[in-house]
């Protein structure tokens, strides 16, 4: 039993190593596209007077004003998410899949699937929230200053930023937004592990367990995860970013809120700000992390996933 134990304890060392490893390959070759997204999200709020762009117009903006740096800003925190969240989903994944269907996954229908893929990444990003909070608020300041609304970034780094954080709003401001953060991770999973888990049953039949098939699989992915996701990711970002009014109030109550307020504000399509870059960011993501995660498996000696 003990030997068992031992045994297990290790395999899910193995793959919290190997979907570290690849979601931050992933991450830092697809964050710049993350971090357009986010701004192209916060654009219309209250309080922001610059003018409107697409995702071009973004583009050069930030290169203009900010250099390449600016393409990165809030890049640590992003990686440091993916340790604990890629890491928890998939092996929540795999395990809540088995419960409901047994070892063997081509017997997993798709409403297991999709439960199996919100649960996952519900619990996931309930861990990861502080990351992603410091992550947003890090883009914000920086489109902030470079639009002369604020004179210095709030935070140094990710340390000063927790610390500072803590400081002032103590644990309960590390989860501002943590419902539609975890709406959104749940609404992500439901299309991305749903998707590439069902794909991949497809595509192997027609290429095997190969580089191609994980491409083909990954690419459906992104794309259904962009459009189950992109409503709540709006409401996400804003939600977090929001400053206090002056006197005290916050602009948005929850998820529900906020999508009225942009709605009535901005219109219906407004929910939807950031869809293609988020799918351009998710598309190659994807791709980045499951054909690296899947390769990674193989050359440790296990299966695929």
């Amino acid at each position: 039993m003990a030997v068992r134990s031992d045994a297990s304890a290790a395999l899910l060392a193995k793959k919290l190593c190997l979907t570290g490893a690849a979601s931050m390959c992933a991450e830092s070759a697809t964050f710049p596209i993350d971090m357009m997204k986010t701004r192209l999200q916060l654009q219309g709020e209250a309080g922001c007077t610059t003018s409107r762009l697409g995702f071009a117009g973004m583009l050069r903006s930030i290169l203009r004003s900010e250099g390449v740096g600016g393409l990165y800003a809030g890049l640590s925190p992003a990686v440091a998410r993916h340790i604990p969240y890629t890491g928890f989903r998939l092996l929540a994944y795999e395990h809540i899949r088995a419960a409901l269907c047994g070892a063997e996954p081509a017997r997993a229908s798709l409403l297991a699937k999709g439960a199996s893929g919100m649960t996952a990444g519900g619990l996931a990003q309930a861990i990861a929230v502080p990351f992603d909070l410091v992550k947003v608020r890090m883009v914000g300041d920086a489109r902030l200053v470079a639009a002369g609304t604020m004179h210095a970034p709030r935070y140094t780094g990710l340390a000063n930023a927790f610390a500072t954080i803590y400081r002032a709003e103590g644990v309960a401001g590390m989860y501002a937004g943590c419902t539609p953060a975890i709406q959104r991770a749940a609404l992500v999973n439901l299309g991305e592990l749903t998707t590439y888990d069902t794909a991949k049953r497809y595509f192997v039949t027609v290429f095997g367990d190969t580089l191609a098939c994980h491409v083909c699989s990954a690419v459906c992915s992104g794309f259904f995860a962009s459009l189950c996701s992109t409503p709540a990711d709006v409401a996400k970002s804003r939600i977090m970013n929001q400053p206090r009014g002056p006197d005290g109030a916050l602009m948005y109550r929850g998820t529900l809120d906020c999508w009225a307020k942009t709605v009535r504000g901005e219109g219906f399509l407004a929910l939807y700000k950031g869809f293609f870059p988020g799918w351009m960011r998710l598309g190659p993501w994807q791709l980045v992390f499951w054909c690296t995660y899947e390769q990674l498996r193989h050359t440790a000696g296990m299966s695929g996933f």
